[in-house]
């Protein structure tokens, strides 16, 4: 098992299921949607999701790896449904969140992971190809997700966000300066969120 597996795994199940008392939620049949999905950390987290009884609405770019995954999560008995997304595009994650409720009617889970590095110096690094699209996908991109999926989960009063940042959101090194301001900012996003639902 691939060590970004084991990781995920062990942070789900400290997540889910979560018990109250003696009694557990159950993860079956609930409508998770997985940003980042084709590869790495949303990858691993959409066949954990699908192996504890999942639906799993898988969200990237690469389509051809998107439309491979949900194949491998059906052959094992999953169900998986693959979307095109561009999270620095607010009409796409407008269209997705629509499409997923037109065919789920709800969206149980948002695991918000889509993201990217490019570690370089400061003044190395391009201002739009650098700076700019790490900010749009890995915060800015995010936060949207999130602005169009939570209304529809307080009408519900029910659904969970679980927001993927890094070490280098605790921890700043050399090299890391934007990657790790974006994910500074996907914490506090996260904490001060928390407090307002």
């Amino acid at each position: 098992m691939r060590e970004p597996l084991r990781f995920t795994f062990y942070a789900l199940r400290f997540i889910f299921p979560i018990t109250t008392k003696n009694m557990a939620i159950s993860l079956e049949n609930k409508i998770v949607l997985v940003t980042g999905a084709s590869s790495g950390f949303g990858a691993d987290a959409a066949r954990l999701f699908a192996r504890e009884g999942c639906i799993v609405v898988l969200a990237a770019r690469r389509m051809d790896r998107l439309t491979a995954l949900a194949e491998e999560i059906r052959a094992a008995g999953g169900e998986a449904l693959p979307l095109p997304l561009d999270v620095a595009e607010q009409s796409q994650i407008e269209d997705l969140v629509q499409t997923v409720l037109d065919a789920y009617g709800r969206i149980d889970i948002l695991f918000n992971n889509a993201g990217f590095g490019r570690l370089d110096w400061l003044e190395r690094l391009d201002p739009e190809r650098d700076i700019n699209a790490q900010l749009d996908v890995n915060l800015r991109g995010l936060i949207q997700v999130t602005r169009a999926v939570l209304p529809h989960m307080l009408a519900r009063r029910a659904g969970h966000i679980i927001n993927v940042s890094s070490v280098a959101g605790m921890i700043a090194a050399p090299l890391y300066s934007i990657y790790a301001a974006t994910k500074y900012g996907v914490r506090a996003f996260t904490d001060a969120l928390r407090r307002e639902v």
